[in-house]
């Protein structure tokens, strides 16, 4: 009796599924932010450190590893970078989810997989540099304006949009060594 090919989930229904993170932390991060520009923030300051910010995306990715925060997956242990992970686009529970409907879906199921998951995460990385440069922009710019509520919301907001993403994505590459190694 042939082997019954088990059912993998579509490429819109894990759109889908990792759309809803994807939709609820930028939310949660664009939308106070967004609102101090508007409300807050001359257009001039606005575009230009929207400007200034963009350029994070000219950095090489060779320089990468200059900024990167420890050599050990500990150390992002210890800082709770794996439980920020659960809760993203690919992270535990959606892949948890996934899992319930198609058991046998793997996000990462060979070497090429975790060699563009490891290529994706470059280009991840460096999207929220560019934004940790504005919300930490915009946060200055509050405190210099004297909003110091709206500044340490931003700066909250920065941490858990941009900085642990950031560290998301060197502690995923320090735990797929292979990978980067055959880039």
């Amino acid at each position: 009796m042939p082997k019954e090919k088990k059912p993998a989930p579509s490429a819109a229904v894990l759109a889908c599924y990792n759309a809803v993170p994807s939709i609820l932390w930028s939310g949660l991060a664009l939308v106070p932010l967004s609102v101090f520009c508007y409300q807050h923030m001359a257009r001039p300051w606005l575009w230009g450190l929207l400007g200034v910010s963009l350029l994070g995306y000219l950095v090489p990715k060779t320089w990468f590893r200059y900024w990167q925060l420890s050599q050990s997956p500990r150390r992002y242990q210890q800082l709770g970078v794996p439980v920020i992970g659960r809760f993203t686009q690919h992270g535990t529970v959606v892949n948890t989810l996934l899992r319930r409907r198609y058991p046998h879906y793997r996000h990462v199921p060979n070497r090429r997989a975790l060699r563009g998951l490891v290529a994706g995460s470059y280009h991840m990385e460096r999207f929220h540099v560019v934004l940790l440069l504005f919300f930490g922009f915009a946060g200055l710019y509050a405190l210099a304006g004297g909003h110091v509520g709206w500044a340490a919301l931003i700066l909250l907001t920065n941490l858990g949009y941009n900085l642990y993403p950031v560290w998301l994505q060197q502690y995923l590459r320090l735990r797929a060594p292979t990978a980067t190694t055959q880039l």
